[in-house]
């Protein structure tokens, strides 16, 4: 990350812009696409400004804030970047996961449809054991399987379960 530090009526010490770029650098591990920042220290009658910003590969943050003492401004305007390249990172998360195909239960599904929405496929029921059903299901990419127990002649449900287990659904009678 390149940092270019410009003052306007006040001069800027070494160690002073070496922490100011040592603070900027903190940003980096939560977005690490910046490559450059900006930072202009202005002085005028009773205020000090800091304007800064950073320049990202898709993404330009902005931040200006003006207080009595330039540590304040600085220390404002660092906190307000902050808070600007948390919110893209969650929003840029959140877009991803809004993106991701959601399947709703099956239930809700027929009950939201219109007739003209709902896909219906038919499939032919097999009878097998509760093992050949596992073995199918594992080699498949469905969500779930229906099958007609061997054992009992009842219509049973495998499924993949949130934390990756198989869960077998039966009737009772």
């Amino acid at each position: 990350m390149q940092a270019i530090i410009s003052a306007r009526g006040l001069s800027i010490s070494k160690t002073y812009k070496d922490g100011l770029t040592r603070r900027l650098s903190k940003l980096e591990p939560m977005f690490p696409k910046i490559t450059e920042v900006k930072i202009v220290l202005s002085k005028e009658k009773h205020r000090r400004t800091a304007a800064l910003t950073l320049v990202a590969k898709h993404h330009t943050f902005r931040s200006e804030e003006t207080a009595g003492d330039l540590e304040t401004a600085v220390d404002m305007a660092v906190h307000a970047l902050g808070r600007q390249v948390r919110d893209m990172k969650d929003r840029l998360k959140n877009r991803k996961a809004a993106a991701a195909p959601r399947r709703a239960p099956a239930a809700a599904a027929v009950e939201a449809a219109d007739e003209s929405e709902l896909i219906v496929t038919r499939v032919p029921l097999k009878p097998m054991s509760v093992a050949d059903a596992v073995e199918q299901f594992r080699a498949s990419a469905d969500e779930f399987l229906v099958f007609a127990n061997a054992v009992t002649e009842a219509v049973a449900v495998l499924y993949r379960r949130a934390d990756g287990a198989l869960g077998l659904i039966e009737p009772v009678a």
